[in-house]
């Protein structure tokens, strides 16, 4: 088609301007203009048939064998014979009546359909008024010469049909006048305009020739649209769907009933229809709706102002909607702005917000409908029933808290935006309706002994074992589990997991303790909501293995597209080249049937019965939270784990993972007996347990320091920052330390001894007496030995029970240490020996001068 003709055929309709079909690849597809027909590659993955097993037919096949109508009706004449055999020995069908030439007419300028005994209707009826036979009339006799071809009646009037015609009194085929006679002998203008292509067109052909041109355009539009987005879309639904719109006369897809259509060719003309308006939709038009079409703002879903808005998570009270004409245009205004920045949930929650506070207003004598007779005491009186909505257990205190955050933040921006100006639609609105500080509920503080939302130790495992595994398998596919598993084990968000792509796993070469050179597996993925890509997260090899075999299946899945396009967990439907991830909605429906199906999941409880654990904690979200925590168990910093989770701050970090006050506590008392001193003695080898004073008493009576704590005056007082023997630890009497300090002394020990060769070496560039200060000693050296025996020695006295109980404490106390902000100054966390000079004298150090000199 020439542009100019395509540019007349949008033109034809106002939508179908905003509809312009890629014409190269439609070619590509199948679409020839010149005909008006569509002919898809069989083995294209979207558009696509079957093709009749048999050699040669060429037909759609139709049932399970894989055999066209045609072939399965003469198969139906021996049902006993083996598939194979009749495939094997059938010739293709053979020609239809109405698809053969007359024996006569076939010359070009005389072709005419052939009837019955292989001549055409004025042939045939010729020979039988002569009363010859077949080839006594086509070769002539003794009385009759032979036969001359009949001019051409042209093709068929029906416009879905490129046959000739066959009949020269209503100029249709065959087919279509047998079917013009059932029907009672129609207006052969209608029957020409509504009659669908006869079942010898249904050849992997859909014909859409005779429909109005804008109908046309629109279809096209269609197979393009359904093709982008991966939708299945064989030529029976495509038929289907021409013959609907052929026999209502449609001039515009856009509003045509769809009602009793089946499914498929119901959602290929309402994908049309809908993407119509959405390329016409603007947002001026859209803000004058109730219900926003989130799609304009490039994003998904619908906000509406009539009820269905979200309230906040945890809320009990349903939607309302927002009945005050002024509130409504309000809301509306301020979405329009907010949705510019903000996401639909996140305006949603706000609307809900807005609904809450709509239905209170309906309280009021004039229904809130006033806007300048509102004051302060609505707005008092409002978040004081909130107050007992939520002692009367129908609202959270966290959805409480949050409906009062959001509706301040409502009034704070409209004002900010300029709605309350003159003229606007908030003018009027009392200033003092805002929000304040002391309105806002108490914030919500954790419980001190909650875990938070981190799966314990033993739900993990039950999880995550090979009996949960398969039924997860059998449920979701080696692909949900896959999913899962690498969830579990490198803690990403949902949608960062989901948004894998196939080249996710590489490996960093590092060099281990022995001096070779090791491959260490690496996951490669984007953070979309901190705005960062290409981060790399150092793996376990078994959570390289599940990545490994994924990219197995899913390059046995799609061997045509390249790896580069590729994602590793492609989504199951609508997806033909492997491109689009899988949905964190899916993940989320997979796990919460899974968790459903599996037993129940105990945990234990001391020496009492096991409880069970509620399955509505085990979230996609969970597995994050039991990452960090995990991490936090083994030791690893707050600063690190940050950047391991991805946060911005470390206070957003901290709420990953917790420690009770009760673990503390029973750490301490495990840890108190093998507490050590400089001398590497133990101080209270028979302790049992600290009363609660003297917990108390130890706590603020010591500060830490890089691989112990200190117990001396003037340094606690001083939080750290005053050593007065320029912290010398190991060789202090007020040092403490226990099992938990390990890592730090075993890491101090080798730095000690990587300096003293450092500085052995050093005689050029140190004085003697410097470097004598500056390297370690052999004391110091034999010191920290000492207390890394020691501490050794005291593990290996204790029997399984109690080492568990006492590495369960190492873990519990480690797991707080890295969430603590230390009160040991920060530039000797480096295991520094020495203070860094200064060139400014202290104040204590100036009132000792002058001290000393007066």
């Amino acid at each position: 088609m020439s542009e100019v003709q395509l540019r007349a055929r949008a033109a034809a309709a106002p939508v179908a301007r905003a509809v312009t079909p890629d014409l190269a690849l439609l070619g590509r597809l199948g679409w020839d203009d010149e005909v008006g027909v569509f002919r898809p590659d069989p083995a294209h993955p979207l558009l696509g048939y079957q093709v009749c097993r048999v050699g040669g037919c060429g037909n759609e096949a139709t049932g399970r064998e894989g055999l066209c109508n045609a072939c399965s009706a003469r198969r139906v004449v021996d049902p006993a014979e083996d598939l194979a055999s009749f495939v094997a020995r059938s010739s293709p069908s053979p020609v239809r009546r109405g698809e053969r030439l007359c024996l006569v007419c076939r010359v070009p300028g005389s072709s005419r359909p052939a009837g019955s005994n292989g001549l055409c209707f004025s042939c045939d009826h010729l020979r039988r008024t002569r009363a010859q036979g077949v080839e006594c009339y086509v070769t002539g006799d003794d009385t009759y010469s032979p036969a001359a071809p009949r001019p051409t009646i042209g093709t068929c009037t029906v416009m879905s049909c490129d046959r000739l015609a066959a009949r020269v009194t209503n100029r249709l085929c065959d087919a279509h006048d047998q079917a013009w006679r059932k029907e009672g002998r129609p207006d052969l203008a209608v029957f020409s305009r509504k009659s669908t292509p006869r079942h010898g067109d249904r050849s992997g052909r859909v014909v859409l020739r005779g429909l109005p041109e804008v109908v046309i355009t629109e279809f096209l539009y269609g197979i393009e649209l359904s093709v982008a987005e991966g939708r299945r879309l064989p030529p029976t639904v495509l038929r289907s769907a021409a013959q609907h719109l052929r026999s209502l006369e449609v001039t515009s897809i856009l509003g045509a009933p769809v009602a009793g259509l089946r499914q498929p060719v119901r959602c290929f003309l309402e994908l049309i229809s809908d993407r119509m308006l959405l390329a016409e939709a603007d947002v001026a038009s859209e803000c004058t709706k109730d219900v926003w079409d989130l799609r304009i703002w490039g994003q998904h879903g619908r906000l509406s102002f009539v009820g269905g808005a979200a309230l906040p998570k945890q809320s009990r009270t349903p939607a309302l909607p927002i009945t005050q004409e002024w509130l409504k245009a309000a809301a509306k205004e301020w979405a329009a702005d907010a949705l510019a920045s903000k996401t639909g949930p996140t305006v949603r929650n706000v609307l809900g917000t807005l609904g809450v506070f709509s239905e209170y207003l309906r309280r009021r004598d004039d229904r809130g409908e006033a806007l300048v007779a509102l004051s302060r005491i609505d707005l008092e009186g409002f978040l004081a029933r909130l107050g007992r909505l939520e002692a009367a257990g129908s609202l959270s205190a966290y959805a409480r808290r949050r409906t009062v955050d959001l509706l301040g933040q409502f009034l704070r921006e409209a004002r900010a935006t300029g709605l309350t100006r003159p003229g606007r639609v908030l003018s009027g609105l009392a200033d003092e309706i805002t929000v304040r500080r002391s309105d806002h509920p108490a914030p919500l503080r954790a419980d001190g002994e909650s875990v938070g939302r981190a799966l314990p130790d033993t739900v993990m495992a039950q999880l995550l074992s090979e009996e949960s595994l398969v039924i997860l398998e059998r449920l979701a596919g080696p692909t949900g589990r896959a999913a899962v598993e690498l969830l579990a084990g490198v803690g990403r968000r949902t949608a960062e997991l989901c948004g894998l792509r196939f080249a996710c796993l590489d490996y960093d070469t590092t060099v281990d303790a022995d001096g070779e050179m090791r491959r260490s597996p690496v996951l490669v993925h984007d953070m979309p909501k901190v705005g960062r890509v290409g981060c790399r997260l150092p793996i376990h090899e078994r959570e390289a293995r599940i990545i490994t075999a994924q990219q197995a299946r899913v390059r046995a899945c799609f061997p045509e597209t390249t790896p580069d396009r590729l994602v590793l967990f492609p989504r199951p439907l609508t997806n033909p080249d492997g491109t689009r991830p899988v949905s964190t909605q899916w993940l989320q429906r997979t796990m919460r049937a899974w968790v459903d199906s599996l037993p129940p999941i105990e945990t234990p409880r001391g020496h009492a019965k096991p409880v069970a654990f509620p399955n509505d904690a085990i979230t996609p979200y969970a597995f994050r939270h039991s990452f960090a925590q995990r991490h936090a168990d083994s030791g690893t910093p707050v600063d690190t784990l940050r950047e391991l989770l991805g946060h911005d701050t470390v206070r957003t970090t901290l709420g990953y993972y917790r420690v009770t006050a009760r673990r503390k506590r029973a750490a301490q008392d495990a840890l108190g007996p093998l507490q050590l001193d400089a001398s590497a003695r133990r101080l209270r080898p028979t302790l049992t347990g600290l009363a609660p004073t003297e917990a108390l008493r130890e706590e603020i009576g010591q500060v830490a320091v890089p691989f112990g704590i200190c117990t001396e005056p003037t340094n606690v007082a001083a939080e750290g920052g005053s050593c007065p023997f320029r912290h010398r630890c190991v060789g202090c009497e007020y040092f403490r330390t226990d099992p938990s300090y390990q890592p730090e002394l075993s890491a101090y020990l080798a730095q000690l001894l990587a300096d003293r060769e450092r500085l052995a070496a050093a005689l050029p560039q140190l004085a003697e007496w410097a470097r004598s200060d500056a390297a370690p000693s052999e004391e110091e050296i034999d010191a920290v030995r000492r207390l890394i025996v020691a501490n050794d020695e005291a593990l290996a006295s204790l029997d399984d029970d109690d080492r568990r109980a006492v590495e369960s404490a190492v873990a519990t106390v480690r797991r707080a240490r890295a969430a603590m902000n230390t009160t040991f100054p920060i530039h000797l966390r480096g295991l520094t020996r020495q203070a860094t000079p200064s060139l400014f004298p202290t104040i204590e150090r100036v009132a000792a001068s002058e001290a000393s000199s007066a």
